[in-house]
């Protein structure tokens, strides 16, 4: 079997061969309160890095109602900052994007609208005109990023573009598009976001046009106009008594994984009788189109439902995919890599498996190489901590 074959393998192997990780770390901790985090945020950026800085951002309930925060881990600091709040009033999904020289900037939902603000400097700008959500954020150089969001327009919502650039007193927004200009049909939601490195930039989102939710993705060569949405899933959707209009998909990440390399990562229930599984599709055009849909978790768990996908990749082509999934009776995270044809057979993330809940991960690949790894635990009390580990790769 593919697991007894993965044992037999890694005893053949040195005993440092693989990720090597650091002990977990508490990030948010609220001291005497029993807090409830969240992790989820659209393309799931809950972490980020910048010059050897790392950020986590998250939601959680310690003041009795939902706000944002961000703590930050200075460079070989042993412990991360005390949260700094993110939002004035009720906040939800945040995210988190590292810009060099230490910055970052964080993006968040707030009184139905979205915001986004650099950490530490200037004002938050909120960047919604309607009612929106699930706003994600995606690096274009040290002074440039992109963000999208769904905006109500008529009777549902559409995926929205924003071009940002760090001024000398904070941020600033350039212009803001939506991918379609046609009013939607149904609701868009999730975006999930990308930029090339020749500077184009390429989404994909939850659509239910076809009255089902399906992974969709457009591409744009200068952030401004995008092609006609094309579809990410390589199955013909056929209406059944089974699945109704649709297999059913949801919930998109996207990242570059090096020249003209993107990969998406979502949760699909084509096999339906297991529930959701891990797909991943790769373009190597910068997003003007995407490859076959591979399988991402192994044989171990193809008969449970797998939860919370997030990929991370460097500019180098290696490509980590994280989850969780109840296949040893509780939550736990694992981890597969991609070795340029299959993902490998996963793994449990130490100190994030074994006995208990372990669930919600965010990761990033930083350019040194170091995976950053976040998750939340359930505590005893019934409540949850946020914990941290970083790893490096051992041949």
């Amino acid at each position: 079997m593919k697991r007894c074959a993965a044992i037999l393998m890694l005893l053949a192997m040195p005993a440092f061969a693989g990720w090597q990780f650091s002990p977990a770390v508490e990030a948010g901790a609220a001291k005497d309160k029993k807090v409830f985090h969240h992790l989820e945020s659209a393309n799931r950026k809950g972490v980020a890095e910048s010059d050897g800085r790392v950020a986590v951002a998250w939601e959680d309930d310690r003041t009795g109602e939902p706000r944002c925060w961000l703590a930050v881990r200075e460079k070989a600091a042993p412990a991360f900052s005390g949260p700094q709040a993110l939002s004035a009033g009720e906040c939800y999904e945040p995210v988190a994007q590292g810009m060099g020289k230490g910055r970052f900037v964080a993006a968040w939902e707030e009184d139905g609208a979205v915001w986004v603000k650099q950490a530490g400097k200037g004002k938050a700008l909120k960047l919604s005109r309607e009612e929106a959500a699930h706003i994600t954020l995606a690096r274009a150089d040290e002074g440039t990023l992109y963000a999208a969001w769904a905006e109500m327009a008529g009777n549902f919502k559409r995926i929205m573009l924003a071009r940002l650039t760090l001024e000398a007193n904070g941020l600033k927004a350039e212009y803001s598009v939506p991918l379609e200009d046609a009013l939607p049909i149904d609701d868009q939601a999730y975006p999930a976001l990308a930029v090339s490195a020749d500077g184009g930039v390429t989404a994909v989102w939850e659509d239910r046009r076809k009255k089902h939710t399906e992974m969709l993705a457009a591409h744009s060569a200068d952030g401004k106009t995008f092609t006609a949405p094309y579809r990410l899933i390589d199955r013909p959707q056929v209406r059944t008594m089974d699945l109704g209009a649709g297999m059913g998909s949801m919930r998109p990440v996207l990242t570059a994984c090096g020249p003209g390399c993107l990969v998406a990562l979502w949760l699909d229930k084509r096999d339906f009788l297991s529930g959701y599984d891990v797909y991943a599709a790769f373009s190597h055009d910068g997003g003007r189109s995407f490859g076959r849909n591979l399988k991402v978790q192994d044989s171990f768990g193809d008969n449970i439902a797998q939860w919370h996908p997030a990929v991370a990749a460097s500019h180098g082509g290696r490509v980590v995919a994280a989850w969780d999934d109840e296949r040893d009776g509780t939550a736990d995270i694992w981890l597969s890599d991609w070795d340029g044809k299959a993902f490998s057979d996963d793994i449990a993330v130490p100190g994030a498996s074994g006995p208990g809940v372990q669930s919600d991960p965010v990761i990033l690949l930083d350019d040194s190489g170091t995976l950053h790894v976040a998750w939340l635990e359930k505590t005893d009390a019934g409540g949850t901590r946020l914990k941290y580990a970083s790893a490096v790769w051992k041949d």
